[in-house]
């Protein structure tokens, strides 16, 4: 198991790592603009859990045959930018709806719309292979054979990456949130701050593709 000065110099690196403005955040950012407090919370669930996911492959070793094939780097990479651009066609397109649509169904809807904002960021994380590079560049570092098992090593230290990445995502997801009220009591804003996160959408998409080219 990690020793507690492992531990801490890790947790504080995860951090400061995190912190970093990045397509993560600009992505849940502009999620709980365009959807509300609710949708940027969901979303932010749903980064960490494929967070998690790559927390396994590493402990696994499934990320090292994933970084060594380029073909199936690049294939997670282009699907991952084909998803981006889609969403902000979509939010542009669907930029004149409320935040949250009042009907007899609200609460049917309001699951479905958690489980749907849930799926978003599953989908963005998962299909971030620098994620899974980062895994392997950034863990071995605190990794320490004569510690115990490399595995659950891995599994501890991803744990606690990912409680970390949980609350600073989340925290992301309410300040869009908290964005998109103030710009709901504004009916003549919202459309635009709309097209403007469809818009980062799809340059975050379009970045994601220019970066696997030069690479």
């Amino acid at each position: 198991m990690p020793s507690g000065p492992t531990l801490a110099a890790f947790a504080a690196a995860s951090v400061l790592l995190i912190l970093l403005p990045g397509p993560a955040m600009l992505f849940l950012l502009a999620r709980g603009i365009a959807g509300g407090r609710r949708v940027g919370v969901y979303s932010a669930l749903g980064v960490e859990s494929a967070s998690a996911v790559y927390v396994v492959a590493t402990a696994l070793g499934l990320t090292a045959i994933l970084a060594a094939s380029g073909t199936a780097l690049a294939v997670v990479r282009y699907v991952g930018a084909g998803y981006l651009i889609w969403l902000g066609l979509r939010t542009i397109l669907m930029r004149n709806e409320p935040l949250v649509a009042a009907s007899p169904g609200l609460a049917t809807e309001v699951a479905s719309g958690a489980w749907r904002s849930w799926r978003q960021g599953f989908a963005v994380g998962i299909t971030n292979p620098k994620v899974a590079l980062f895994f392997l560049a950034f863990f071995p570092q605190f990794v320490h054979p004569e510690a115990g098992p490399v595995a659950a090593q891995v599994f501890v230290l991803g744990a606690l990456f990912v409680l970390i990445g949980a609350v600073l995502d989340v925290g992301y997801g309410l300040s869009g949130g908290l964005l998109g009220d103030l710009l709901g009591r504004h009916p003549r804003a919202l459309p635009r701050a709309r097209v403007g996160v469809g818009l980062t959408f799809v340059t975050l998409g379009g970045v994601t593709a220019a970066t696997g080219q030069r690479a």
